[in-house]
């Protein structure tokens, strides 16, 4: 897993086989693609962007991603994780795409509409998409059969093993019914074809080879934001029928076919990505694509800056070390160059684990019994003080990247204008507070002061055989130094807001999957994992978390609450369950609001408060970093919900860094252009 830093004084390009960019445009132009002025690479057909900054542009570029974002699955309609989709998103597309400001934007769908009460929904595909293999040959046309295709297969319990299927499920007329046929056919239901799923009336068609027609259960004005989910992504019949449903769900980058951007030039398990453009992608020459894109994993994020100066890499998010190290000398000429990133689309949150085990395998009990306890809980959410956390990824401003709720900050608005999250903040008596830069907002009702919530929880548990201090495992990938002293920050913080006679936090450390090595054998006390919006309804953040539904991700796979419920829970976990009862309950209530908007998102608010206030999962962080970079981070994709903010297309970037100043000025661009 270690990767090799020691050779600096290779050239640039036999670093990682180079990498690749092409220019992009200033804030407002390269949101809209190709300006017609560009250039040709003649190569690779890559197209060059509109510059605005009177910078030259890079024909190559380096970007990273941490070792422990390994992806895990090489398949769209199979992975719910976003590692796996920052790669995968330039090599699949879907219905539709994003652009700059987060706005849908045509894909493979030119154009899409709706009817009255938006409970039918029509897309009208292009003509000249094609599946590609790896070496961008042609194997087959696109066309709407193939998202007939890839929607059978998500709701196909036997061949998608239930991943994905949450949105379909939801929103389409037949869908649920559907999956609980698959899943009561067991493996027969592998035999099954898109066929099968018509006749059985799931809520889909395709008039023609470039038309497709979506029925929704009930009205759903925000449709359009769940087709562009890769829950409906296309998949190619041929392709199935060729690798077998275990080989297709298990295919990678060499037996895939393509319809993205780019093609893998090379893939190097924990180390190197490399992209090159794919000769016959539709289009190519409507959208700016890099010559070469290559993306190098790093294990230790200490030499993230040594890496950026040989300028081994052309972007990098700047550690605490690095930034003071920078801020302490105001001739370095990285000074001038720090830029504040906006928040990444994730809300990130301690997932607690109510089913821990041992490490021989034995039920943690101790945990267990302890984390079943609300006051327990309650002092993670109202004791636990962050700040210093933060400063790891936001030394200047770390309270920027306080997270107070569980939604993502953008998911959704009401007729009147109001953001979905300040309803939650009004439900939990927040409304009006704000960033202060000095005092998380959660704590300043009680000033951080959890005695009698302590010793409360304290007294609970001694009476049912609890000890204390109560050990918390927080696992880490071994070897990485930037994780191992990130985790130590947070440690300190247990034990400056708890006392170590309370909970302590053990760091663990795992060797190259948590899913594997730590989520599965449920070995966990808490993940931090974070959630990016799939579709612009709080249901998709806060529908992970019920009971009785078989797509409720964090609470099968991270919480294993459902699987308590379904085995009967203890006596000392029938308070727990009660409170997931009440959750859910609110939730299932929100969601049979389809009529009114306001009233739906007030009611929603009400169950994330809920939620918080039984702190069934804790609110952590947004992340809110520095950087030094060679891309205008403006001109990416930025959907707050989506699978697509990776995708390398249309990026502004300069020869020489980017400036505080000038990053500034794209923010206040991007500020007047989204507020206008």
């Amino acid at each position: 897993m270690n990767n090799n830093y020691e050779s600096h004084a290779i050239s640039r390009r036999s670093f990682l086989k180079a990498s690749g960019v092409v220019g992009a445009a200033g804030i407002l132009a390269a949101c809209g693609g190709n300006s017609g002025s560009s250039s040709t690479a003649a190569s690779s057909g890559a197209t060059s962007a509109p510059n605005t900054t009177g910078a030259t542009p890079l024909k190559e570029f380096i970007s990273w991603e941490s070792t422990n974002r390994e992806l895990e699955s090489w398949n769209m309609l199979y992975s719910q994780m976003a590692s796996d989709m920052n790669v995968t998103t330039n090599l699949w597309e879907g219905l539709l795409s994003f652009d700059c400001y987060g706005k849908a934007v045509p894909s493979v769908a030119k154009e899409w509409s709706h009817n009255e009460d938006s409970s039918v929904w029509t897309f009208n595909l292009r003509d000249d998409v094609d599946w590609v293999d790896v070496n961008g040959e042609v194997k087959a046309h696109l066309t709407s059969k193939d998202f007939l295709v890839g929607l059978e297969w998500v709701l196909n319990a036997a061949k998608n093993q239930a991943n994905n299927t949450s949105m379909p499920n939801e929103t389409l007329t037949g869908a649920a019914d559907y999956y609980q046929k698959t899943s009561d056919m067991g493996d027969a239901a592998a035999d099954l074809t898109y066929q099968d799923m018509l006749d059985a009336g799931v809520g889909v068609e395709a008039p023609d080879d470039y038309t497709l027609v979506f029925t929704c259960k009930d009205p759903c004005p925000y449709f359009d934001t769940v087709a562009a989910y890769t829950s409906f992504y296309p998949a190619s019949e041929d392709l199935i029928n060729e690798l077998g449903v275990e080989g297709f769900r298990a295919c990678d980058y060499t037996n895939m076919w393509y319809n993205g951007p780019y093609l893998m030039e090379e893939f190097i398990q924990g180390n190197t990505k490399s992209y090159i453009p794919n000769p016959n992608y539709y289009a190519a020459d409507e959208v700016a694509r890099f010559d070469r894109f290559t993306v190098t994993m790093i294990s230790d994020g200490t030499v993230t800056f040594q890496l950026y100066q040989n300028r081994e890499l052309d972007e990098m998010d700047v550690g605490e070390s690095t930034l003071t190290t920078i801020q302490a000398d105001p001739n370095s000429e990285y000074n001038a160059q720090l830029c504040e990133k906006r928040p990444k689309k994730f809300s990130f949150q301690m997932h607690f684990n109510y089913q821990k085990n041992n490490e021989d395998g034995t039920p943690d009990d101790n945990w267990n019994k302890a984390i079943a306890n609300t006051a327990f809980r309650q002092c993670f959410y109202k004791g636990l003080n962050l700040t210093n956390y933060y400063a790891r990824t936001n030394k200047i401003n770390p309270l920027k990247c306080e997270n107070d709720y569980y939604t993502m900050p953008g998911v959704c608005y009401n007729t009147q204008g109001q953001e979905y999250t300040t309803l939650v903040a009004k439900e939990m008596g927040f409304d009006g507070e704000a960033y202060d830069g000095k005092t998380m907002i959660r704590l300043r009702s009680n000033n951080g002061d959890i005695a009698d919530l302590k010793k409360q929880a304290m007294d609970e548990l001694s009476a049912i055989g609890v000890t204390f201090p109560v050990h918390a495992a927080y696992h880490i990938i071994a070897g990485s130094t930037t994780a191992l002293d990130t985790a130590t920050v947070l440690k300190q913080c247990f034990t400056d807001s708890f006392g170590d006679d309370f909970i302590v936090l053990d760091i663990k450390t795992f060797v190259s999957s948590i899913t594997q090595e730590v989520r599965n054998p449920q070995l966990q006390s808490f993940v931090i994992n974070g959630w990016g919006a799939d579709y612009g309804d709080p249901v998709n953040f806060v529908g992970q978390e019920i009971l009785h539904d078989d797509n409720a991700y964090y609470s099968w796979y991270y919480s294993n609450i459902a699987k308590i419920v379904e085995a009967g829970p203890a006596d000392w976990q029938k308070d727990l369950v009660a409170c997931y009862e009440e959750f859910t309950d609110l939730v299932n209530t929100a969601k049979a609001i389809v009529d009114d908007t306001d009233a739906r998102y007030a009611a929603f608010a009400k169950a994330e408060a809920s939620m918080l206030n039984n702190v069934l999962a804790c609110p952590c962080n947004f992340d809110v970093s520095w950087t030094l970079t060679h891309a205008n981070e403006y001109s990416k994709i930025n959907a707050v919900y989506g699978p697509c903010n990776y995708k390398a297309v249309n990026w502004e970037t300069s020869e020489e860094a980017y400036t505080t100043e000038q990053y500034d000025a794209f923010a206040a661009a991007f500020d007047a252009a989204t507020q206008a």
